[in-house]
C-alpha cells in the first residue's frame, strides 16, 4: 500500500476514538492521489497497516521513553480499570462511588496544564473556539478529490516532448505560456548559446505534498481554505551530472512545468472540471529560481471554498550526489561558493522527506489533531504578524520547529565555540498544541542562531557536514534530513523580525490581566507604522547594484545589500532592520527599523582613531561615509573619524536615522532621494506640531526653537526661586511650590517658545497675538491668620495675590503682574464666593508667561464638613453655603490641588524613561484638537491614553519613535470597547520601576475594586432613563483614580463614540496612503464638517490662535507684518491666554446647556460645528423653565418644539465682531 494512502488513511485514523493506538507504517508515496475513497472505507472497516522495521530511525534518543511511548500509556490505563475490580483491604465504601477518585487521563492531564499556562480556562476556550472554526474536517470533499485527481490524471496522460534547442522549446510552447527561466539574462537559454536541450517525459511519480496530505486543511480567510501541494517528480533520465551547474538544472525545471502551465491553461479555457480555474506562476518559498504553478479555484468548480493548488517539480535524490551539492561549492561561474543556489537544488529533494517528518510527528504526539492545531495557531500569529509564508509563516516552517521542540537535536556554541555541538533534549510529545507554541516562541526568543546554529535531530544517514553548513551561512537552523539550511535565502533581519514577535510575544503573556487571546491571535499588528519606529519604502527601479549571481533576483540582491549597509550605518541605533519586497507596489522594498532608544538619536557617530593599528578600520569607515567622514579631536585629546548629523531643534533628533537611511542609499546605490519616502520620520510629522516660520520670526526670541523647552524650565526655575527667597516680605511663608502645567512635563501641543515683547506688542494683528500660561501652585503654611470661613479664605488669597505682584515686580526687573478672577466666578458668584476664583499672572522680561493659584489645604477640610458633617443647631454659627455648591467648590479644588499636581509629577517621569513619548502626546493632543474634540478631551486623559501605549505595548516593543506611539494610541482608540472595558494605565507605578524595566503592569490587587466600581456603573446607566449623551463614555483607573472618572466625566458617549469613528477613518486613511505609498500626514489631522448640523465660521482676525490652525492661511499675518512699524498697541493690551473664540464657544455652552453640542479646535480654529440634540426635537408641551426658545409645532396641537431659527439668530447677534457666517445643515 503506498505511503501517500497510508498518509491519507492516518488523518481519518486520528480521529477514531477506539482502541489502543498502534504505529502506522510509513511507505513510499503513491504516484496517485486518486485511490483515496477505497483507503477510506477499508479504514472504516478497521483495516490497518503492521509494523514498518524502518520506523525505527525516527525514534530520538534523548527521549525517555517512559515518556514517549503511546502504548504503554494505554497498557497503564488498561491496568487501571482492572485494578477498580480487585477487592482490596480497607474500609467499605459503595458501589456508586466506585470511580469518584479515578486518576485522571493524560488528555485531560494535558487540558489542566493548557488552561493554566494559557492564562485560564477562558483563554483555552476562546483557542478552541479559534481551532474548531479554523481546521477543516479530515475528510476531504468528493468535489475536491475529484478535482486532484483530474490534475493529476492529466498530467498523467501528456505526451512526452522530444528534446529541443531552448529557442524551440519556446516556440513549441507558444505564446499563451511564458517560460519563466531563472538567473536573469547571463543565464537565459534564449539569450545564450547552449548545447543542451529540453524535453519532457512523463513524471516519476506525483504525490500530495505539504500538511495537507497529513493533517488536514484549514481555512486562511473568508471563504478560503489553505493551500494543497501536488510534488510532481520529474523522470531522472532528464538530467545529466553537469546539469548542477549554471542554472541547467533550474532551466530544465521550468521547462518542465511550463509544459504542465501550458496544458492546464488550455483545460481552463475548455468545459469539464477544470473549467474556469485561474493558473498564474509564484514562488516556492519565496526562492525565484524555483517557481511553481499556482492553480486557483473555488465556486465555479464545485468548492464551498476558494482553493488553491500550487504544483511543485522535484527529483529524486539521487539524480545529484550530496557530495557535488555541498553549499562550500561554486555552481556558477564564479570564485565564490553557491550556498544558496545548491540549497534550492536540494530543496527540490525533500517534498517527501518532510512529508514523511511531519507524518512521524502526527503519530508520534499522543493528543489527537495536536500537530494540525500547531500549525494553525502558528499561521494564525504569524499572519497577524505580517510575517511572510516564505520567512516563517508557513505551516511548513511550523513543522520544522514542532520537530525541534519533540525530538530537540544538536545546537552549536558550546564553551563559546560556534563549531562545538551539544546535544539538546527536545520536550517530548505529551505536550499539547498551546504548549509546543509557547516552546516554539520560546526557542526562538532564546536562540541567537548565529552564536548558537541548531541542528534538528537528523534523521538522514547521510546529512551535509556540520562544518560545511557552518562555514557557508551565519544563521544556521538545520532540518531533520541534515541537509538543508532553513534560513539559506534569509536576510538577518528576516530572522531577528521572528525573534522579535516571539520575544514580545511571551513578554506579554506573563501579565495575566489583559486581553492575552485577541492580541494574540485576533488583533493584527502589521501595520508598518505600528511596528517599526522608523518605516521607510523605496523605489529601486533606478538603483545601481553590484551584480552578484548567488541571488536569484534583483530584489533579493536589493534586499540583502540595503540591509548589510544600512545595518552597520545604524550600528547601535537599531535593534532590527528589516528589508522586504513591497506587497502592493513592484519594484519598491519597505524597510523596517526598531530603535535602540537609548541611542537612536545620537548626533554623532564616533569611528576608529587615526592610528595606524586601525587604518583598515579607516579606511572601511571612511568608505561607508564618504564624504560625511571626517576627522574630529574630543576633550579626551582622541582624534577619530566621525559623522555629525545637524539637527536645527530638539525635536529633530528622532529624523537622525531616516537621515542616514536617505544618505547611505543615495550614497552606494544611487538612488535619489525623492525616491526613499521615510514614512516615520516624514517631516510633515513635526510641523504640524510648530508654529510656522513666518509667526516665530515675527515674534519670538531669536533662535529659542533650539532650545525646545529649556527656556520655559528655566523661566520656572527663575521663579521658584524668587518665590523661596521672599518669606520674610510675605505675611504666610511659602511651604511648597508645585508644577501643574503640561508645558513643564514636556508634552503641550506646541513648544512654548519665549516670546520677544517688544516685537510681539508692535504686531500689527491679532491672529498671532498669543501668550500661552503656565500653570504653578503654590502652597502657603498653614497658620491662625488663615480665617475658617471659605469666603475670606479667597479674599486673604486676593490680598497674598496683591502682595505677591508688588515683590515679584520688583524682584524680576521689567516683569508684568495682574490679578484676574476665573470665568466661573463673574458667571456664578455663589459658587464663586467659596471656591477658589483667582489668579496671579505674571510675565516674565524673557518672554515666558505664568499664572499662579493659592492651595490652602484647610480649604477642603472646610468644604467636606458642609458636605459630611449634619447641620449645625439654628443660630449657633453662621450660615453654611449649600451642599450643592460645596460639592462643586470641593470639586474644583481638588481639581486644581491634587489631582493635577499628581498627574503632572506621575506623567513627567516618562519623557525621561520613553524619549518620544513627548513627540508622541502632542501629536495626540493636536490630533484630538484638529478634530474638534478638545474642549471635551481633557489634556491629562490624552496624556493618560498614550501612557497605556507606551507602559503597555502588548505584543510590541515600546514605541521609540512618535509616530509609532501616536499611531499605536489611534489603533488603541480605534479597537477599544469602551463599554465593556474599562482601561487601567498603571502611571503611578513608573516611579517604584527599574529604569530597565519598559513594561509596567497594573498591581493586580488593586484592580478588583475597580472593575467591581466599571460594572457598577455600566448597571446603573443601563436601567437608568437617561440619554447617552449624559451617561459616561470612557472609564480610565489609575492606582490613584479607584472612580475611573476623575479626569473623563466630560467624555460622554457621544463624544466616546465619535473619537472611535475618527480613530477608524484615521487608521484607515494611513493604511491606504501605506499601500500606495502616498501617505499624507497633515490630512490625518484634518477633520471633515458635514456631520455637523450647525457651523460657525469665525473671522482669523478674532482669534489670536490663528497661526496654529492646521489649515491656517500665512496670508491673514504676512501681509500686515509688512506695516507693523505703521501701527503700535500698548502694552497694556497684551492678554495672557487669551482667546475671544473660546471664551465665545463657553458662553454658547452656559447658554443653550445640552440644547447644542458644540465642537471646537482650540488651536485656531475658525470653524465652530454645533450638533442639535435629537430629544430636543421632538414636540412637547408648553411649561416654564424649558431651556430653549421654543416655537409651537405647525399642528393644530397646542406642543411646541425648539426654535432652531430663533436660536441661531441670537448666536450671530451673540457673535457680532467675532463670526463671519453662521450656516445651518439641519
Amino acid at each position: 500500500m503506498s505511503a501517500t494512502n497510508t498518509l491519507k488513511m492516518k488523518r481519518k485514523a486520528s480521529s477514531a476514538k477506539t482502541g489502543p493506538r498502534k504505529k502506522i507504517p510509513l511507505q513510499q508515496p503513491s504516484p496517485s492521489p486518486s485511490d483515496l475513497d477505497l483507503e477510506f472505507d477499508d479504514l472504516d472497516d478497521g483495516s490497518n497497516g503492521g509494523a514498518d522495521e524502518d520506523a525505527g530511525i525516527y525514534d530520538d534518543p534523548m527521549i525517555d521513553r517512559q515518556d514517549s511511548d503511546d502504548d504503554d500509556s494505554d497498557e497503564d490505563e488498561a491496568e487501571d480499570e482492572d485494578e477498580d475490580d480487585v477487592p482490596t483491604a480497607g474500609p467499605s465504601r459503595s458501589q456508586s462511588n466506585k470511580h469518584l477518585y479515578k486518576a485522571p487521563t493524560l488528555e485531560e492531564m494535558e487540558a489542566i496544564r493548557g488552561a493554566e499556562a494559557s492564562g485560564g480556562t477562558t483563554f483555552s476556550l476562546q483557542l478552541s473556539a479559534l481551532l474548531q472554526s479554523t481546521l477543516l474536517p479530515t475528510n476531504p470533499a468528493p468535489t475536491l478529490k475529484t478535482l486532484l485527481s483530474t490534475i493529476h490524471s492529466h498530467i498523467l496522460s501528456l505526451s512526452a516532448l522530444p528534446p529541443v534547442s531552448p529557442l524551440k522549446a519556446v516556440k513549441r510552447i507558444g505564446n499563451s505560456t511564458k517560460i519563466p527561466f531563472v538567473g536573469g539574462e547571463a543565464w537565459d537559454p534564449t539569450k545564450n548559446e547552449v548545447q543542451w536541450k529540453l524535453g519532457w517525459d512523463k513524471p516519476h511519480e506525483i504525490i500530495v505534498g505539504g500538511s495537507w496530505s497529513v493533517v488536514g486543511g484549514y481555512k486562511k480567510g473568508k471563504n478560503e481554505a489553505g493551500n494543497i501541494d501536488l510534488v510532481v517528480v520529474m523522470p531522472s533520465a532528464m538530467f545529466s551530472a553537469k546539469d548542477r551547474m549554471d542554472y541547467r538544472y533550474f532551466h530544465k525545471r521550468s521547462h518542465y512545468l511550463a509544459v504542465i502551465y501550458s496544458e492546464l491553461f488550455k483545460m481552463a479555457k475548455k468545459d469539464g472540471s477544470l473549467s474556469g480555474v485561474q493558473i498564474s506562476w509564484d514562488q516556492a518559498m519565496g526562492d525565484a529560481r524555483r517557481p511553481i504553478i499556482k492553480i486557483t479555484v473555488g465556486k465555479d468548480q464545485g468548492l464551498k471554498q476558494k482553493q488553491t493548488i500550487r504544483i511543485h517539480a522535484s527529483i529524486l535524490p539521487d539524480v545529484f550526489p550530496l557530495s557535488t551539492l555541498s553549499p562550500t561549492k561554486s555552481l556558477l561561474r564564479s570564485d565564490r561558493p553557491t550556498p544558496l543556489y545548491t540549497s534550492s537544488i536540494i530543496n527540490d529533494t525533500l517534498h517527501k522527506p518532510h512529508l514523511l517528518h511531519l507524518h512521524r510527528l502526527s503519530q508520534v504526539i499522543s493528543s489527537e489533531r495536536t500537530v494540525d492545531s500547531f500549525l494553525a495557531t502558528w499561521r494564525i500569529w504569524a499572519k497577524r504578524r505580517g510575517i511572510r509564508r516564505e520567512r516563517g509563516g508557513s505551516g511548513w516552517f511550523a513543522s520544522m520547529l514542532l520537530g525541534w521542540v519533540v525530538d530537540g537535536g544538536e545546537t552549536g556554541g558550546a564553551g563559546g565555540v560556534r563549531e562545538k555541538v551539544k546535544k539538546v533534549r527536545g520536550v517530548g510529545k505529551g505536550l499539547g498544541h498551546w504548549g509546543a507554541l509557547r516552546a516554539a516562541w520560546e526557542f526562538l526568543a532564546q536562540t541567537d542562531f548565529r552564536q548558537t546554529p541548531v541542528f534538528i535531530n537528523s534523521i538522514s544517514e547521510e546529512p551535509v557536514p556540520h562544518s560545511d553548513l557552518l562555514a557557508s551561512f551565519e544563521d544556521v537552523f538545520v532540518d531533520p534530513t541534515g541537509k538543508v539550511n532553513i534560513f539559506a535565502g534569509w536576510e538577518q533581519g528576516d530572522i531577528q523580525a521572528l525573534r522579535y514577535h516571539a520575544r514580545e510575544t511571551l513578554a506579554m503573556l506573563e501579565d495575566e490581566s489583559g486581553d492575552l487571546f485577541a492580541e494574540t491571535f485576533l488583533r493584527d499588528r502589521k501595520l508598518g507604522v505600528e511596528v517599526y519606529d522608523e518605516y521607510i519604502k523605496v523605489d529601486i527601479s533606478s538603483a545601481k547594484l553590484e551584480e552578484n549571481p548567488e541571488y536569484a533576483s534583483e530584489t533579493d540582491l536589493a534586499v540583502h545589500s540595503f540591509a548589510d549597509i544600512l545595518r552597520r550605518g545604524l550600528s547601535d541605533r537599531a535593534s532590527l532592520v528589516q528589508v522586504f519586497p513591497s506587497s502592493t507596489i513592484p519594484k519598491t522594498l519597505d524597510i523596517g527599523i526598531v530603535y535602540n532608544p537609548d541611542h537612536a538619536t545620537r548626533v554623532i557617530d564616533i569611528g576608529p582613531s587615526s592610528d595606524t593599528a586601525q587604518s583598515a578600520a579607516a579606511e572601511a569607515f571612511r568608505q561607508l561615509w564618504g564624504d560625511k567622514a571626517e576627522l574630529r579631536r574630543f576633550r579626551d585629546g582622541s582624534i577619530s573619524e566621525s559623522v555629525v548629523w545637524d539637527i536645527s531643534r530638539p525635536e529633530e533628533a528622532i529624523l537622525i536615522p531616516g537621515k542616514i537611511v536617505k544618505y547611505l542609499l543615495t550614497k552606494h546605490f544611487d538612488i535619489p532621494e525623492e525616491n526613499i519616502q521615510c514614512v516615520s520620520s516624514d517631516i510633515e510629522w513635526s510641523r504640524i506640531i510648530q508654529i510656522p516660520e513666518s509667526v516665530r520670526k515675527a515674534i519670538c526670541i531669536p533662535g529659542s526653537e533650539k532650545q525646545g523647552f529649556r527656556p520655559v524650565l528655566q523661566g520656572y526655575e527663575e521663579l521658584y526661586k524668587v518665590l523661596k527667597d521672599i518669606d520674610s516680605e510675605l505675611p504666610l511663608a511659602i511651604l511648597n511650590v508645585f508644577e501643574s502645567s503640561e508645558s513643564l512635563r514636556y508634552s503641550s501641543t506646541f513648544v512654548p517658545h519665549p516670546i520677544d515683547l517688544n516685537r510681539l506688542n508692535s504686531s500689527a494683528t491679532t491672529s498671532i497675538n498669543h501668550i500661552p500660561p503656565i500653570e504653578v501652585v503654590v502652597q502657603f503654611e498653614s497658620s491662625p491668620k488663615w480665617p475658617d470661613d471659605l469666603a475670606a479664605i479667597q479674599k486673604v488669597k486676593l490680598a497674598l495675590f496683591d502682595k505677591l505682584a508688588k515683590i515679584l515686580t520688583e524682584r524680576i526687573p521689567k516683569s508684568r503682574s495682574s490679578i484676574l478672577f476665573d470665568a466661573d466666578y463673574i458667571h456664578n458668584s455663589a459658587v464663586g464666593e467659596i471656591s477658589d476664583h483667582a489668579s496671579l499672572e505674571i510675565l516674565l522680561p524673557q518672554g515666558v508667561s505664568f499664572r499662579l493659584k493659592i492651595y490652602y489645604e484647610k480649604e477642603r477640610t472646610l468644604l467636606e464638613r458642609i458636605l459630611y458633617e449634619d447641620e449645625p443647631v439654628f443660630a449657633t454659627s453662621l450660615p453654611r453655603p449649600s451642599k450643592k455648591l460645596a460639592h462643586q467648590a470641593l470639586e474644583k479644588h481638588l481639581s486644581l490641588f491634587h489631582h493635577k499636581t499628581n498627574h503632572h509629577q506621575s506623567i513627567k517621569p516618562l519623557h525621561h524613561k520613553y524619549p518620544s513619548y513627548s513627540t508622541a502626546t502632542r501629536l495626540l493632543k493636536r490630533w484630538f484638537s484638529s478634530h474638534m474634540l478638545s474642549t471635551h478631551i481633557p489634556v491629562e486623559i490624552i496624556e493618560l491614553i498614550m501612557a497605556k501605549v507606551y507602559l503597555d505595548s502588548e505584543s510590541l516593543q515600546n514605541p521609540a519613535s512618535a509616530t509609532a506611539g501616536f499611531v499605536r494610541a489611534i489603533i488603541l482608540l480605534s479597537e477599544w470597547d469602551w463599554k465593556a472595558t474599562p482601561l487601567f494605565v498603571p502611571i503611578y507605578s513608573v516611579k517604584s520601576s527599574s529604569a530597565d524595566e519598559k513594561r509596567i503592569k497594573f498591581p493586580s490587587d488593586q484592580k478588583q475594586d475597580p472593575l467591581k466600581a466599571f460594572e457598577s456603573l455600566r448597571s446603573k446607566e443601563k436601567a437608568s432613563d437617561s440619554s447617552s449623551s449624559n451617561q459616561h463614555g470612557w472609564v480610565v483607573f489609575t492606582e490613584e483614580d479607584q472612580s475611573g472618572l476623575r479626569w473623563t466625566k466630560s467624555i460622554t458617549r457621544v463624544i466616546a463614540g465619535r473619537v472611535g469613528v475618527l480613530a477608524k477613518a484615521t487608521l484607515a486613511a494611513v493604511k491606504g496612503g501605506i499601500e500606495i505609498g502616498d501617505l499624507e500626514v497633515r490630512a490625518l489631522f484634518i477633520t471633515p464638517l458635514e456631520h455637523y448640523d450647525v457651523r460657525l465660521h469665525i473671522a482669523p482676525s478674532a482669534t489670536s490662535k490663528y497661526h496654529q490652525n492646521i489649515q491656517a492661511n500665512p496670508e491673514e499675518w504676512e501681509a500686515k507684518l509688512k506695516f507693523r512699524n505703521l501701527q503700535s498697541t500698548s502694552s497694556d493690551e497684551t492678554r495672557i491666554g487669551f482667546n475671544p473664540i473660546e471664551s465665545f464657544v463657553e458662553d454658547l455652552r452656559r447658554i443653550y446647556g445640552d440644547s447644542i453640542l458644540w465642537f471646537y479646535d482650540n488651536n485656531g480654529g475658525v470653524v465652530v460645528g454645533g450638533i442639535w440634540n435629537p430629544a430636543k426635537d421632538s414636540a412637547r408641551s408648553l411649561k416654564a423653565f424649558l431651556g430653549y426658545s421654543s416655537v409651537p409645532v405647525k399642528s393644530e396641537s397646542t406642543l411646541i418644539t425648539i426654535n432652531k431659527d430663533a436660536i441661531l439668530a441670537e448666536i450671530s447677534r451673540l457673535g457680532k465682531g467675532i463670526i463671519e457666517r453662521v450656516e445651518r445643515i439641519r
